[in-house]
């Protein structure tokens, strides 16, 4: 378990997998608190416009001060259901995944029942222009995370080696449809300028005059969302519990209830985003936590080419250096394209770039051979290539580094301060790692031989990353 901290940890080791450790944790525990003050936004809105509440309860539920109690109560139940087990928290999560599923099939049908293909004109507002929409899609980008939520409970899988990637295809092939056709039914029933931010569809449907369809999606998204926040609850403690057996954090957090539950790591969790939910404004900090999820990501993808390919005997750094090269001129690219094309000098610096960033990927392709093992050159990976079939990422090392040039590129739309505030948070995490992680870490005291870490044989069906059959090349 630990999704992209899993693939760190044995590619790029200690130091890195913490830092993306802190990326997961913005993915999982301030999305989550941001999902909630969400939550109590909405709840909010409808008590006000459906229900026609009194001014009494809505002052309890607005007190000001940036205070959010209806997010303080999401939160502090999601929390006590998650310590109450897995089995239960996976019910709930299951019966509300499917009404949310059918709630927004619902709403994306009947936006294109009132499509008016009128309000596509302009299709990309001048207002905004393409790095608005590219903004847009940073901003949004923590709301579209339930592929590495599977990712991160792989070692509770059942049929891991089977299941995992096609669980993983599943959710995001599903994601993908269905959160662009709900965007585009949304713009096609109402035009952008009037879609409300905090009550999308049931606004759009009120505007229509369909008052039943209003009053039915304002009730199913009150309803349904908080399985957001209970999915968030669920995943952060099983990355602490990675972290915690690997000597990263305090041994508290690795700690198992007679269920196989970690339930002082779901408190902690749980009283963090309760904190954060209920006193924190999340408007300012979306582009944050979306900028380290990509940050995550782009560590995965760079795990992914150093445990498929390996750097030549003539040459044994040679695969490490290039990565950290491509990386530093593909986000050089990205943040010139975006920021620096204001005159040609800043196009012509940006294409240069952009060439010795594909010149390099390259240059990996053709000068690091594919490893004999996966993760032959980190000595601490599995022999998978035997009888078995396993998913294996095609295309490697171009789709690992296409898929990092991406993530920068949508890092690179951020404000110099949002990207200042990135580096001031990976800073903070380097910091906690030298004053506790790299002193108690397993590794460092037990040693890289313990079996934990060591080679398994080729007919070994277990996979070092999770202790389960799971393996995703």
């Amino acid at each position: 378990a630990g999704s992209s901290y899993a693939y760190a940890f044995v590619a790029l080791g200690e130091l890195p997998a913490f830092v993306t450790a802190g990326m997961l944790t913005l993915e999982f525990l301030l999305s989550g608190s941001a999902v909630a003050r969400s939550w109590g936004d909405k709840v909010v809105e409808w008590l006000r416009v459906e229900l026609n509440a009194s001014e009494t309860l809505l002052q309890l539920l607005e007190p000001g001060y940036g205070i959010n109690p209806a997010a303080c109560l999401v939160s502090i139940a999601t929390t006590l259901l998650v310590m109450g087990g897995v089995k239960e928290s996976k019910l709930v999560t299951d019966i509300f995944t499917w009404l949310k599923v059918f709630l927004v099939v619902f709403m994306t049908v009947g936006g294109f029942v009132l499509f008016d293909s009128s309000n596509f004109t302009p299709f990309v507002p001048p207002e905004f222009g393409t790095s608005g929409v590219l903004r847009g899609a940073v901003s949004s980008f923590f709301g579209y995370l339930g592929f590495d939520a599977v990712c991160c409970v792989a070692g509770e899988a059942m049929n891991a080696e089977r299941n995992l990637p096609l669980s993983i295809m599943i959710t995001l092939a599903v994601v993908t449809t269905l959160y662009v056709l709900a965007a585009i039914s949304l713009v096609g029933m109402q035009s952008y300028e009037e879609i409300s931010p905090e009550s999308g569809f049931p606004e759009a449907f009120k505007a229509n005059g369909i008052e039943w369809a209003s009053q039915l999606t304002a009730f199913g998204e009150v309803f349904t969302l908080p399985v957001v926040v209970l999915i968030s609850v669920i995943i952060q403690p099983r990355l602490q519990c990675a972290l915690a057996n690997d000597g990263l954090l305090p041994p508290m957090f690795g700690e198992l209830d007679a269920t196989g539950n970690p339930r002082k790591g779901a408190m902690f969790a749980g009283v963090l985003m309760v904190c954060f939910a209920t006193f924190i404004p999340f408007s300012y900090l979306d582009d944050f936590v979306s900028a380290g999820i990509l940050i995550a990501f782009t560590v995965t993808n760079c795990s992914l080419i150093i445990m498929r390919r390996e750097s030549p005997e003539s040459d044994p750094k040679l695969l490490p250096k290039l990565l950290v090269w491509f990386n530093i001129f593909s986000f050089v690219t990205c943040l010139t394209l975006s920021h620096g094309t204001q005159s040609p000098v800043g196009w012509a610096f940006a294409f240069l770039a952009g060439c010795i960033s594909i010149f390099i990927a390259t240059k990996i392709s053709r000068k690091c051979p594919p490893a004999s093992t996966f993760g032959h050159a980190t000595g601490k990976a599995s022999q998978i290539y035997g009888s078995k079939k396993y998913f294996s990422t095609p295309l490697v090392p171009y789709v690992p580094c296409l898929g990092m040039f991406a993530n920068y590129f949508l890092i690179s739309q951020l404000s110099f301060f949002g990207i200042g505030l990135l580096f001031m948070y990976t800073l903070f995490a380097v910091l906690i790692y030298f004053v506790y992680g790299a002193h108690n870490s397993v590794g460092r005291i037990e040693g890289w031989e313990d079996e934990q870490y060591a080679i398994c044989e080729e007919n070994d069906n277990r996979s070092p990353l999770t202790g389960s059959d799971a393996v995703i090349t």
